[in-house]
């Protein structure tokens, strides 16, 4: 197998661009969001609001779609071989595969800081987003610095680069799940660790990276479970199934088609990410056993989409809030809002789209080449006395 999957990195990139979407909307469109009659400004806002219209602009159900795509990904070739050395290779590279180009983001957001780039602040008064401005951080160099190596990595930090809120949970779940394949792995327990840490992480984004291994488990370890259900008419119930928790809305629910997975109203239980990553993990089960959906997500666009989808997450916020509010705030005075929101998008889409290309050629792809070769040098030296051993066992065994 190669070293990546195909359609799930296509569901993986139509995943971001959705994150993009979500951004356009909380700017401009914002009533969707906080669910507020009087900051409305098109006559959808309400009912897109509260249907699975929402699937087109709910960010936060496509970063639970990561967090299960990640639980699959990074445990798979572990359950296919159950060689450790693929656990340490990953954990090696970990940091340094997300810190490199999540850094270089922050200091992109910090150079418009710097040079008096960010226009957001200037739009807030005509869009009425609530939404904080991102470039009232410090200018301080240092400060960028800390927030970039450590807060972003380590306390859910993101101020410099609102997006990045989801990298401590990236980081930390990755490490659960190596210890996980590390610890129990092999074990037949692990089944009542998965139970354990899916009762701990119930209501948390870390159940994502606890139900993606567990599938991955599923499907790689023997016998694929999946093929149990592998049915056209049980892979719809799936994806309808995903799609409705998936768009379990931002605002309240009450009198809505949502309303019935609410409960125990007032009850502090986080329904919100709850019901994203499990309809994220219904999903991924009916991607996996849908041969059609596969050929989909595989095609040339899904793949582009899903080869640029870490940097087209990484830098579309801070070019939406600098060069797109700056083009907003020219239209606004001469077109009407709609027109003006259109436009926006319309020119500031492609601007995103080629600088999220040339981040990953210039630093998503670098990365990933230069960890693959440090990785292997790292781990010549093991995979070099593995083979000794081996070829000392089978002229041991040809000698008897």
């Amino acid at each position: 197998m190669t070293s990546k999957i195909a359609y799930l990195d296509g569901l993986r990139g139509l995943a971001a661009c959705v994150v993009v979407v979500s951004h356009y909307f909380q700017v401009f469109a914002p009533s969707v969001f906080e669910g507020r009659a009087e900051i409305e400004h098109f006559a959808f806002e309400r009912f897109a609001a509260v249907t699975p219209i929402n699937l087109l602009f709910n960010g936060n159900f496509s970063v639970c779609l990561f967090f299960v795509l990640s639980g699959f990904v990074l445990s798979y070739r572990y359950f296919r071989t159950k060689d450790p050395l693929t656990v340490y290779s990953s954990a090696l590279r970990r940091y340094i595969r997300l810190a490199v180009p999540a850094v270089l983001s922050v200091v992109l957001a910090y150079l418009v800081i710097v040079f008096g780039f960010g226009y957001y602040d200037d739009i807030r008064g005509m869009t009425l987003s609530s939404m904080p401005d991102p470039f009232i951080a410090s200018a301080s160099f240092l400060v960028m610095i800390q927030e970039a190596f450590y807060h972003t990595f380590f306390t859910y930090g993101m101020t410099y680069n609102p997006v990045l809120w989801t990298m401590t949970y990236e980081l930390f779940g990755s490490f659960l799940i190596f210890a996980f394949l590390l610890l129990v792995g092999r074990l037949k327990l692990r089944f009542l660790v998965y139970l354990v840490l899916g009762w701990l992480f119930i209501d948390s984004y870390y159940l994502g990276f606890v139900l993606g291994m567990l599938l991955s488990d599923m499907v790689y370890s023997g016998r694929n479970v999946l093929d149990l259900i592998r049915r056209p008419w049980v892979n719809f119930l799936l994806l309808v199934a995903g799609l409705y928790l998936g768009s379990f809305p931002y605002q309240g629910v009450e009198g809505t088609i949502y309303a019935l997975l609410v409960w125990q109203p007032g009850s502090g239980f986080a329904y919100f990410p709850f019901y994203h990553v499990i309809g994220s993990f219904l999903i991924l089960i009916a991607l996996l056993n849908s041969p059609w959906l596969k050929a989909l997500f595989s095609r040339k666009l899904f793949s582009y989409l899903g080869k640029i989808s870490f940097s087209l997450y990484l830098v579309h916020f801070t070019i939406l809030c600098s060069f797109g509010s700056f083009l907003f705030l020219q239209l606004q005075p001469l077109l009407p809002y709609s027109i003006s929101v259109v436009l926006t998008v319309l020119i500031t889409t492609p601007v995103i789209f080629a600088c999220a290309h040339l981040f990953y050629q210039w630093v998503d792809a670098t990365t990933l080449a230069v960890l693959a070769r440090w990785s292997k040098k790292m781990l010549l030296p093991i995979t070099d006395r593995r083979k000794e051993r081996l070829r000392a066992g089978v002229e041991e065994n040809l000698g008897q």
